[in-house]
């Protein structure tokens, strides 16, 4: 018995407990993948985050200008031929309105930033778009007469304004539609 008590000893002096230089090595590296994998998670989700921003706000901007630019057409009485560019980039808007305070209403691009931008009779320019982005095209185009009203199309091309050049920045907006005047 005593011998056997011996041998129980030395097996338990024996058997260490622990990890070997290859299981921590083995255990560093699975950690490791699993480390990469949530930061390249994390930055795909920070990316399409910055996407979605740049979407929204250009097209937020674009279809803002769009509904301005048509309400404005709509309540005229007239375009101003002489004082309106037509089918180029960047094109001028004169319209002539019935209010003497809005007359003439003039819709054109601001050529230091790209700001689209309206003036109303003598009053001081007011910035159609933010500053978040620029009017990349700007046509409007001399439709002619349909049913006895002049018809105006307008074109708009509105990009995010990236300072940097990440590309999940890059996104413009085009939009293109054709407005009668009602009067």
């Amino acid at each position: 018995m005593a011998m056997k008590n011996k041998f129980i000893k030395i097996k338990l002096i024996s058997q260490k407990s622990g990890f070997t230089f290859i299981e921590t090595l083995i255990y560093l590296a699975i950690v490791g993948l699993v480390v990469v994998g949530l930061v390249s998670f994390a930055l795909s989700i920070s990316g399409t985050q910055n996407k979605n921003y740049a979407v929204q706000e250009a097209q937020v901007n674009a279809r803002i200008a769009i509904d301005i630019i048509s309400q404005r057409i709509k309540a005229s009485s007239g375009v101003n031929i002489g004082a309106s560019v037509f089918g180029s980039d960047p094109g001028v808007l004169s319209l002539s309105m019935a209010d003497a305070g809005k007359n003439p209403t003039i819709i054109n691009l601001n050529q230091d930033d790209g700001t689209l931008q309206i003036t109303e009779g003598a009053s001081a320019p007011v910035a159609l778009t933010s500053n978040k982005v620029k009017v990349t095209n700007l046509v409007f185009t001399n439709l002619g007469h349909v049913n006895k009203r002049r018809n105006i199309g307008v074109d708009i091309t509105v990009a995010y304004n990236a300072d940097n050049s990440d590309i999940y920045f890059n996104y413009s907006e085009s939009l293109h539609t054709a407005v009668s005047i009602r009067k």
